[in-house]
């Protein structure tokens, strides 16, 4: 159970309350800082110095959205009841007074302790960061943030946390970020999620529970996560419009994948679905590499190549990222599949099974996937002049391999890795 302060609602003998002095809620210390974090600009507010924050009290903060004008942000405390053993925590935060200059950014709320810089878990166990868009002067639950609801109003939200962790006792600074809306990313925390949008400007639809090589990525070999291009990747269409390939795009003086370029991959990374050690280029962390030496091999290297168009491949906002992205391995695109048709990823050894009402002819998912489209992996087998390629039918997760890439029209969506 959560008590407010602010309804009047307290447990019987509760301590004493610290007393705020001093202008601007008394002794509250306003510390207004720029901070560059991905084109952020933060104002810190520290209550009290070491002190705990004096709960239920608005103090007045400037953002790098708002100018010459100030937001109001009061953090709120909640007794939660825990078999007779309960705590205060910081169980909600409002801020007011958010002008129209900040409309379409995302506000990204952290609290801290009065010794350390790392913030502090606020909700769902882990999360640090609590992020809240500014849609049109309607204010939504951000990306990352599930566990925290919202009330909007006019130049004012709350947010509340369905299950606090911060003790309000341990709650000493609060932080209030605004930044473009665009360039959020889960990595803000560092903490990614299936679903979330990923340091790219993807979409996560693989989360690792330890780190997995990658060669030639640049989180090698430190890697963790999967991420996927948006619906409308290749411009405005529908998904069989972004995602269908057209004639001629790979040449057919393919070669066969050397063994030795792909390393030695985890029990994580290989899985028991397909993993067989002759096909030690169809583990998790295996696309990038694959692609790379594809669009390298003689006749391949054209813009028409469907390897080279992934890498060439970035979102819009994210140019940086040109040449991190790839077609994916067998088992990366096996996890893609198992996204697209809504089923649980992150376990390698589980084939994708399909879903019947995706199989239809001509349904997609919201996020352009079409389940009557056979996707490419970068996968291959064979000898030379006998290549073929792995490929996956995302109506029912069957595979197949093809002869080649050339003269065909199965689908490809470019992933990345970190």
């Amino acid at each position: 159970m959560i008590i407010d302060f602010e309804n009047g609602y307290e447990p019987e003998a509760p301590g004493p309350r610290k007393k705020v002095k001093g202008p601007l809620a008394l002794s509250m210390l306003i510390v207004i800082g720029a901070l560059y974090l991905q084109n952020t600009f933060a104002a810190n507010i520290s209550l009290g110095g070491s002190s705990a924050v004096e709960f239920g009290q608005g103090v007045q903060i400037a953002a790098a959205c708002s100018g010459q004008n100030t937001l109001t942000l009061t953090p709120k405390s909640g007794f939660v009841n825990a078999s007779g053993n309960g705590a205060y925590y910081l169980s909600s935060i409002v801020v007011s007074g958010v002008p129209s200059s900040c409309q379409g950014v995302d506000f990204n709320i952290s609290a801290y302790d009065s010794t350390t810089s790392t913030a502090l878990p606020i909700f769902n166990t882990s999360k640090i960061v609590a992020t809240i868009w500014n849609d049109g002067g309607t204010f939504k639950v951000g990306s990352g943030s599930s566990g925290m609801t919202i009330t909007s109003g006019s130049g004012t939200f709350t947010i509340t946390f369905a299950t606090p962790v911060a003790l309000a006792s341990a709650v000493s600074r609060i932080s209030l970020q605004s930044t473009s809306h665009a360039a959020y990313s889960c990595a803000l925390d560092g903490i990614c999620a299936v679903g979330e949008t990923g340091t790219g400007g993807g979409t996560v639809f693989y989360v690792s529970t330890n780190y997995f090589s990658a060669p030639g990525a640049a989180c090698d070999p430190n890697c963790r996560y999967l991420e996927v291009a948006k619906s409308g990747w290749r411009g405005a269409g529908a998904g069989n419009v972004n995602d269908n390939g057209s004639a001629g795009q790979l040449s057919s003086t393919q070669a066969v994948l050397p063994a030795q370029d792909f390393g030695t991959p985890s029990a994580s990374q290989v899985g028991t679905y397909r993993g067989s050690a002759e096909k030690n280029n169809w583990f998790i962390g295996q696309g990038f590499i694959n692609t790379k030496l594809i669009a390298e091999i003689s006749g391949n290297t054209s813009s028409n190549s469907l390897a080279v168009k992934a890498r060439e491949f970035a979102p819009t906002g994210y140019s940086s990222t040109v040449g991190q992205w790839f077609i994916p391995s067998f088992n990366e695109l096996n996890e893609l599949c198992k996204y697209a048709n809504g089923q649980t990823t992150g376990t390698s050894s589980r084939q994708c099974m399909g879903n019947t009402p995706f199989n239809s002819y001509g349904t997609f998912t919201s996020e352009g996937f079409g389940g009557q489209i056979n996707y490419f992996t970068s996968s291959v087998s064979g000898s030379a002049g006998a290549v073929q390629v792995a490929i996956m039918y995302f109506g029912n997760g069957e595979t197949n391999m093809g002869a080649g890439f050339l003269n065909d029209f199965r689908g490809y969506r470019p992933i990345r890795v970190f």
